[in-house]
């Protein structure tokens, strides 16, 4: 089973090392990486050049200006030719073993559309926030993800054939292109859970998350409204929403 994995990269060189590093380490060698730079000035595509002049099989690449991170992974999307396909950011990385736990998975359930294991993060005290969304039963209805995005973006992996049904990620969203993405593939099948960590979800002062992420919770939120069905819904995926922001902040303190 071949495996696709996207990053689209912008002048995070001081990450991006280890993001690469732990793609091109896995033990499952039937890979296919596709990164995109946005002509990065910060040393990146030194680095990009040297893991693709010493893994010039696996690795395909490319440097120059793009409409952001939503283009990038459309422009991955339209050349992978793996039969799963994921994405990592470039300050994101995966765990060792991972791809040999996603194909043994597949391969075990020939029926499922796609999967979302558990995600590790780098700041100690949001681990639990990510524990508890491990908790979320998503596997059994829709309806927990029109409540919050449970799901840690680093540790999807989708069938291409299911990336064929639908489609492209959303460019109008800054920060909810992938929630919108996880909502309309449940419309078609709901996600396996592998109760395995496969990746790290790394914060730091520039990523999004910490930098905006008032904006980016309430840009969940009123994706969620676009495709909940249910009033209560909406009104509780609110009242957690609101919830929280005020945790995020006291913990920021």
């Amino acid at each position: 089973m071949k495996i696709t994995i996207i990053t689209p990269s912008f002048n995070q060189a001081d990450f991006l090392e280890q993001t690469i590093k732990s793609v091109v380490s896995q033990s499952h060698k039937n890979i296919e990486y596709l990164i995109f730079d946005a002509d990065s000035t910060d040393g990146s595509v030194d680095i990009i050049k040297k893991y693709a002049k010493k893994y010039p099989k696996l690795i395909k690449w490319q440097s120059k200006k793009d409409k952001g991170q939503v283009d990038a992974l459309n422009k991955g999307l339209k050349v992978a030719t793996g039969d799963v396909i994921a994405y990592i950011n470039s300050d994101d990385y995966y765990l060792p073993g991972a791809f040999n736990k996603v194909v043994a998975t597949f391969e075990e359930n020939p029926s499922a559309q796609w999967l979302v294991g558990n995600c590790q993060v780098t700041a100690k005290n949001l681990s639990w926030t990510f524990k508890l969304k491990h908790l979320v039963p998503i596997h059994k209805s829709i309806s927990w993800l029109y409540l919050s995005n449970w799901i840690n973006q680093p540790a999807v992996f989708l069938r291409k054939d299911l990336v064929s049904r639908v489609g492209k990620f959303n460019p109008k969203y800054n920060y909810a292109f992938d929630y919108d993405y996880w909502l309309r593939c449940s419309k078609v099948a709901l996600p396996s859970r592998l109760k395995q960590n496969l990746a790290v979800f790394r914060v730091h002062s520039q990523s999004k998350g910490s930098s905006a992420f008032k904006d980016q919770f309430k840009e969940d939120y009123l994706t969620a409204r676009r495709y909940s069905p249910s009033n209560l819904i909406n009104f509780l995926h609110y009242l957690s929403y609101k919830l929280v922001i005020y945790l995020y902040t006291f913990i920021k303190r």
